[in-house]
């Protein structure tokens, strides 16, 4: 397809996405699969630009704005800016364009839309200030827009961080690997990597996890014959940690307390190599219908769902040797994936959400036997999801303490500060994740 029509796509996308609430990853897939038409080569350009645009946004608005406020006269660009900030993607991010490409470009969106201004020369002042010459110091505002991020979220961070703020914000704004988890109830790490490279997909060990793989290159999950085989999942390296750190064994009982679709209740079975019960407790019957349809691929055969609502606390108080929270949360942990999260977390969505995490923590907590574990996990990255949670818990349940782990993140190369795992991309290479552990007396 030619260039002119891709940058059409894009513009359609980026309005589509201004107007829903679905993760960018799921409403690009949508938006392919009724566009058929589109090769694997125009897929990646239609997704790549969208992503710059979308990680971008505010960084090239505020360039944007201040064209506009050196030329009033150009002041046309401002009314149509969302036709804008593809042209800018593509300008400034690919190079690789041919001339005549972004010479269709330019007589087809530039010369409509902005006849009375001359590209080149506008190029030329975009690349003269790309560096945000004329902000102000504050560190904060200039962080938040260079890498496009709310102020309150770069706040945040460099309260936690400091100097290492800005490599968080870097990372943020990559695109995260495939990160995938060996199904060890059906084959090892390495017989997954054979299996795959006959199929033409070349992995990596994963950094830290002993039955994690990370592939050189996206690959179509659905066609993978290990996939339907049920040889392993897709699941970020971080999210494999959780469950490492439960460390459920064989004949325990362990309740995963927010199982959604069951990424790591799937995990913990396979750990428990089918021997135990783990239940899964979600509030979206959909979503536990999808767990039960990947446990039938996977071979697992220890875990019984349970919706909510249904629940009777009384049958499961002081049965759970390890009790599983992994909270709802803003997600800002994943930004990576969903850039979108960018713009809608907001300070007032983090307060929902704390308060929510404190009573399914509390409701939880009742169903960890003594001597049994209770796991808390988000990925978030905020400290009102994290810290600020168990501390509030740890106050109203003194029966529980924290247990630290540093010893045991130290066998898998992974230094902890203080008493929580905190899971950075700029660091781990991980998408952004915090897990506690606490025991109950």
């Amino acid at each position: 397809m030619n260039i002119v029509s891709l940058v059409g796509h894009v513009l359609e996308l980026v309005e589509e996405s201004d107007r829903s609430t679905r993760p960018l990853d799921r409403l690009v897939a949508e938006f392919f699969r009724t566009r058929r038409y589109l090769g694997s080569h125009d897929r990646r350009f239609v997704a790549e630009t969208l992503y710059g645009i979308v990680r971008y946004r505010r960084f090239l608005e505020t360039l944007l704005e201040q064209y506009v406020a050196s030329h009033p006269a150009h002041s046309e660009l401002d009314k149509v800016h969302v036709r804008y900030l593809p042209l800018a993607v593509i300008y400034a991010h690919l190079p690789e364009l041919s001339s005549q490409s972004r010479s269709n470009i330019s007589a087809l969106y530039w010369k409509t839309y902005f006849p009375s201004i001359d590209l080149d020369s506008f190029l030329a002042w975009i690349q003269e200030h790309s560096s945000l010459d004329f902000l102000n110091t504050d560190e904060v505002v200039r962080l938040g827009v260079r890498y496009s991020f709310q102020d309150w979220m770069v706040q945040e961070w460099m309260e936690q961080l400091g100097s290492e703020t800005e490599q968080l914000l870097a990372s943020l704004n990559q695109q995260a690997p495939v990160s995938l988890r060996v199904n060890t109830l059906k084959a090892s790490r390495e017989e997954l990597q054979k299996r795959l490279q006959m199929e033409g997909i070349e992995t990596e060990l994963a950094r830290y996890s002993p039955v994690g793989l990370i592939a050189t290159k996206r690959f179509n999950i659905q066609t993978s014959s290990a996939f339907k085989e049920g040889w392993f999942e897709v699941q970020d390296e971080g999210s494999q940690l959780v469950a490492l750190i439960a460390d459920p064994q064989p004949g325990q009982v362990v309740i995963d307390g927010c199982a959604g679709a069951g990424g790591k209740a799937l995990h913990m079975a396979e750990m428990m190599g089918n021997d135990g019960e783990l239940v899964a407790i979600d509030l979206d019957a959909k979503r536990l219908k999808e767990l039960e349809s990947r446990t039938v691929r996977a071979g697992v055969r220890n875990i019984r769902t349970q919706l909510r609502e249904n629940i009777i606390p009384e049958n499961f108080l002081g049965k759970g040797d390890v009790v599983l929270v992994d909270a709802p949360c803003t997600g800002v942990g994943t930004i990576r994936r969903n850039p979108m999260f960018k713009w809608r977390v907001t300070e007032s969505l983090v307060q929902h959400f704390s308060e929510r995490q404190c009573e399914i923590l509390a409701f939880n907590a009742q169903f960890v036997k003594p001597g049994g574990r209770l796991v808390y996990a988000t990925c978030s990255m905020l400290r009102r999801e994290n810290e600020d949670v168990i501390q509030e818990f740890l106050a109203g349940h003194p029966g529980f303490r924290l247990m630290p782990q540093q010893d045991r993140m130290a066998t898998i190369g992974i230094s902890v500060e203080g008493d929580f795992v905190r899971l950075y991309p700029h660091r781990h290479g991980t998408d952004g994740f915090f897990i506690a552990m606490m025991e109950r007396g």
